[in-house]
């Protein structure tokens, strides 16, 4: 009868012992595959104009229907690039971005084209105008990376269409506050000038907010001075 009760005992400490063990593989399997789903999926943050993803974009407003398309990722060491074409205000003008950017120093360099654009400079409507320019920018955080300041000075060079030949400098202050990795708004204050062309003395200013519902989906409005409203819906991937 004791030699009975030992082995029920027994056998039930090693049943309780087994399902205990078995817990804890499915917890910590569990834990683990959790930890790797955030290290291999990081959060794409879509205020960020220097962040490197691959992403959609469709957009609408007062100018029409703007499409973009990017494809971006590690070029080599600590350099990652992305490469974007967009189509805008009703496929009306075309632009090609590459943005090239050191991780390490949050700093780079990007080369702009469009063409076909239409510009307002000097008080002056300019149809059918090509520009291309290269700029060089940098990223400063402040408030534990609430606040971030991406300034970009940029030389660049306008012709064809209406407008005279013209060598350029143009200074951006974007600037963008996040109140969480959902939201945040921002401003772009921009100054152009030309020192050889036409006489380019402009001074433009653009406002965006936005809210980022997951790590590849978001949205975002933007409106400057031109009285010109944009919404955008962007799918990241």
């Amino acid at each position: 009868m004791i030699l009975k009760n030992y082995t029920l005992k027994n056998s039930v400490l090693k049943s309780c012992a087994l399902k205990a063990t078995v817990g804890t593989l499915v917890g910590l399997s569990s834990f683990a595959a959790l930890a790797a789903d955030e290290t291999e999926q990081p959060w794409v943050d879509m205020s960020d104009p220097t962040a490197v993803y691959s992403s959609a974009t469709i957009g609408g407003g007062t100018e029409g229907i703007d499409l973009s398309a990017s494809y971006g990722g590690y070029l080599s060491g600590v350099y990652k690039h992305r490469f974007t074409v967009s189509a805008k205000h009703d496929l009306d003008f075309y632009e090609v971005n590459y943005l090239l950017l050191n991780a390490t120093s949050n700093s780079g360099v990007t080369f702009d084209s469009s063409w076909s654009e239409d510009i307002r400079a000097d008080g002056n409507d300019f149809d059918d105008v090509n520009d291309t320019s290269i700029g060089f920018f940098a990223k400063l955080a402040f408030m534990d990376n609430h606040l971030n300041f991406y300034p970009k000075v940029s030389v660049g060079y306008l012709w064809d269409g209406d407008i005279e030949d013209t060598t350029y400098v143009k200074f951006d202050a974007t600037t963008r506050y996040t109140f969480n990795r959902m939201y945040w708004v921002g401003i772009t204050p921009s100054y152009a000038h030309g020192f050889k062309g036409a006489d380019l003395n402009e001074w433009e200013a653009t406002i965006d907010a936005g809210v980022q519902l997951s790590d590849t989906f978001g949205f975002s409005v933007s409106a400057n001075d031109d009285e010109e409203f944009t919404a955008n819906v962007t799918f990241a991937f």
